[in-house]
């Protein structure tokens, strides 16, 4: 199952006509030939039920075990944004009974445990880009989510709750730095007193609360940990980019000195992100000099090389790559980055939309942004070591 499911993925990839495909062509050519391949009789509508209908709403698919539903799937056509059809079909799904449902565009797959406590938007677990990730870490995923034998055992739902838990804990934990940070700079009654019987047992003399408090108070700041935590559980994204499919994972195996010849100067298509004040913060919102949302990146220098680039992306994971070759010992810092309150970077890429690992580090950087968050981000990181706004240069059209 799982090598025919890689091999359908990879002709996915290869299909020139895959950006043309509308809801039926998506439905019929991506989502149930992915049902087949998990056992599903996509044939027999007792099983794959198609436009099905519950109290006043339909969704494109319910799959059914013994006249029950299982799953929902709702169906969008390819690269269709989808983030206005997540609280209609959560709760459809919930007023059903429904425990798993599903929204795709045939490319993007975004999985929620309707039975979950919280909200519609603390509901989704899992996302899955067929194109941008690699298949062999997330087609495991999908057969255990999705395969009908699962399903009709209860393990899938099994899978589908150990995966939220494992959201869940993972999030948590990267506000444990926080969490220690206030307790070392707000002392609480119990941790003084925990500090002061623990000198008693060392000395036989117990020290009063203020002695306690001036000590913390003295050295917290060489307590405190750097790393802050990341975006709290939300929805995978806020839009789709259209361009999806143009998008390179592979970095240039090297710094390119010029764009032609031995000239190195960048042509009058320039734009520096420089301004009269260069000092940056990793939290700071910032905004470009000028919009790049309606333009193209061909190259961009820094530190005296320049790159050519095919995608905004890009350009973010090699100036990542840069960094963390170049500081690996607090490449971590990071971790500090985010705008809109949205973490950019994470040690667990399922708390990014779509994660790309940053070269020889535990650390995901995320790429599904808009040319305008491309160059917010990528100025927050280089604020983090220790360069301006106009050390950036960008050549876009």
């Amino acid at each position: 199952m799982k090598k025919q499911i890689i091999s359908f993925i990879d002709e996915l990839k290869s299909n020139k006509k895959l950006a043309t495909f509308d809801e039926a062509s998506t439905k019929q050519a991506v989502v149930l030939r992915l049902l087949s391949f998990f056992g599903w009789d996509i044939f027999n509508v007792e099983e794959v039920y198609p436009d099905f209908s519950t109290n006043s709403s339909n969704v494109s698919y319910a799959l059914r075990i013994r006249n029950s539903s299982k799953v929902f799937i709702e169906v969008k056509r390819v690269h269709k944004k989808l983030d206005s059809y997540q609280k209609d079909l959560v709760n459809i799904a919930s007023r059903d009974g429904v425990n798993l449902a599903i929204l795709t565009n045939g490319i993007t797959w975004w999985f929620y445990l309707v039975s979950a406590s919280g909200s519609w938007k603390q509901k989704w677990f899992h996302s899955v880009d067929l194109l941008k990730q690699k298949p062999e870490i997330f087609v495991p995923n999908l057969i255990d989510l999705l395969s009908k034998d699962k399903i009709a055992k209860g393990q899938s739902l099994r899978a589908a709750k150990g995966l939220f838990q494992k959201k869940r804990q993972k999030l948590a934990a990267d506000f444990l730095p926080e969490a220690w940070n206030q307790i070392i700079t707000q002392p609480n009654k119990i941790f003084v007193e925990l500090l002061s019987e623990q000198t008693e047992k060392l000395c036989r003399y117990k020290l009063d609360a203020k002695t306690v408090e001036k000590f913390l108070l003295k050295h917290q700041d060489k307590w405190q940990l750097k790393n802050k935590g990341s975006s709290v559980a939300a929805p995978p994204a806020s839009a789709m980019e259209r361009d999806i499919l143009d998008l390179h994972d592979e970095l240039p195996k090297r710094p390119i000195k010029s764009l032609s010849g031995t000239d190195t100067s960048l042509s009058s298509t320039d734009t520096s992100l420089s301004s009269t004040d260069t000092s940056l913060s990793s939290t700071d919102t910032i905004k470009p000099v000028k919009s790049y949302m309606e333009k193209s990146i061909k190259a961009f220098s820094f530190h005296g090389n320049t790159y050519k680039v095919q995608t905004w992306v890009e350009m973010l994971t090699t100036l990542s790559d840069y960094f963390a070759s170049t500081n690996k010992k607090d490449f971590e810092k990071v971790l500090w980055i985010s705008n809109d309150q949205k973490a950019r970077y994470s040690r667990y890429g399922d708390q990014l939309r779509i994660p790309e690992k940053v070269k020889r580090t535990d650390i995901y950087v995320e790429t599904k942004l808009n040319p305008d968050e491309v160059v917010r981000t990528s100025c927050q990181l280089l604020a983090e070591f220790g360069y301006g706004k106009d050390d950036l240069y960008i050549e876009a059209s």
